[in-house]
């Protein structure tokens, strides 16, 4: 019997979108003045994805394919047929892959739906964002709420228990009153998966630059925890488990296998403008990171010259891989094993366990104010949901 493969899934970045939201900071341009060379960026997709597929196809699978941005729903959706079947030519799918496409709710995009799913598209995630048709131009999109709610009825007949809708809560004025029956309208016409994110202020966006001038004000640390609540709260009572962070399913199979795949330390190989990759290399079994070139026209150059657009190449340490191991480990409410800890992704730590590797004192001050629970001698570490909201001031504590 053959060796079983190693799981791997791949990251399609498309760098384009139609409006440059206020609070994005994601790599992206906007669509230019004479429209996208949709066959030239499919070109140097398909060439980047050759030399980077092509070194693992003796022993990896596509465990999930993922195509986001920018706005990947723009597209053509006969190219990322070719992207799809280029892919399992290199490194063969799972017979379950997982194969997502981000798009917005715009009725143009969630007119070619149907021409996704013919693609080989099996998962379609939208971001709503907001129902509040005030606050989506504001924040510069182009959908409507009404649009919203429209794109995740259309998803859910053509991707029944395969659509994640993306919300956001935190704008400039939002309460919780205002939060929860945005939620619950969400909930009536969600199909199994919600992303639930808290609007961040990032450096160099234009609502950082806003709040800088106090054209637009944050809301309270106090109110944005109330809303966070609010929303664990709502979504179980709804029937969905609250399995990481951010992120909520009404089952196991409506989970994201892409992004458990980060979460877990799966390897990854991602292609586009700006897209990093961690991945072990089948020539040296090192650890490799890498970061493709963030200027969409000499990555294109890079492709089409070399096979790739790769601006950096790195070697992750095993110090380095630990960490991320249970800095990622630990956004899951399932936690991180011992023995995935010791074997996971690029670890290679080897008699190294998390009961030597954490700082113990502090991991069991936090069991006992039931932050987290653990069984055995860390034989497994999770956060409890209590601790899930407060996870990165507790990561600072607990580790080396």
């Amino acid at each position: 019997m053959a060796p079983a493969r190693t799981p791997l899934s791949l990251y399609v970045h498309w760098p384009y979108c139609s409006f440059l939201c206020r609070f994005c900071a994601f790599s992206k341009a906007r669509v230019p003045a004479g429209g996208v060379n949709h066959a030239l960026i499919t070109r140097a997709l398909l060439a980047e994805l050759r030399t980077s597929l092509a070194p693992h196809s003796r022993d990896k699978e596509l465990r999930s394919i993922y195509f986001g941005g920018g706005t990947p729903s723009l597209a053509q959706p006969a190219h990322v047929a070719q992207i799809i079947e280029q892919a399992s030519r290199l490194v063969p799918l799972a017979t379950d892959a997982e194969i997502t496409l981000e798009s917005n709710p715009t009725s143009a995009e969630t007119d070619k739906m149907a021409a996704f799913k013919a693609a080989g598209i099996t998962r379609y995630s939208i971001g709503i964002q907001t129902l509040d048709d005030g606050v989506l131009q504001r924040m510069g999109r182009l959908h409507s709420g009404a649009e919203a709610l429209a794109a995740a009825n259309r998803a859910a007949s053509l991707f029944p228990g395969h659509v994640s809708l993306d919300m956001m809560f935190g704008f400039e004025s939002q309460t919780v009153a205002q939060w929860k029956r945005e939620l619950e309208t969400v909930l009536a016409h969600a199909d199994g998966h919600l992303s639930l994110y808290q609007l961040t202020v990032e450096p160099g966006t234009p609502l950082f630059r806003d709040i800088r001038a106090q054209r637009v004000k944050r809301n309270p640390d106090d109110t944005l925890a109330l809303m966070y609540e609010t929303a664990v709260a709502l979504c179980r009572s709804r029937g969905l488990t609250h399995y990481e962070v951010s992120n909520y399913a009404a089952s196991p199979e409506s989970q994201s296998i892409h992004n458990i795949g980060y979460w877990q330390g799966r390897q990854w190989i991602g292609i586009g403008p700006s897209a990093h990759s961690r991945f072990i290399d089948p020539a040296s079994g090192t650890c490799i990171r890498t970061v493709r070139i963030p200027d969409i026209q000499r990555w294109v150059q890079g492709c089409l010259e070399h096979g790739h657009g790769t601006a950096k190449t790195e070697t992750v340490d095993d110090a380095e891989a630990r960490q991320e191991a249970v800095v990622f480990g630990l956004r899951m409410l399932d936690g991180l094993s011992n023995a995935r800890f010791m074997r996971t992704g690029c670890v290679n730590s080897g008699a190294l366990s998390l009961a030597k590797y954490l700082c113990v004192e502090q991991v069991q001050r936090y069991v006992r104010d039931g932050y987290l629970r653990s069984s055995g001698r860390l034989d497994h570490l999770a956060p409890t949901e209590r601790g899930l909201q407060v996870i990165d001031s507790i990561l600072l504590d607990i580790l080396p």
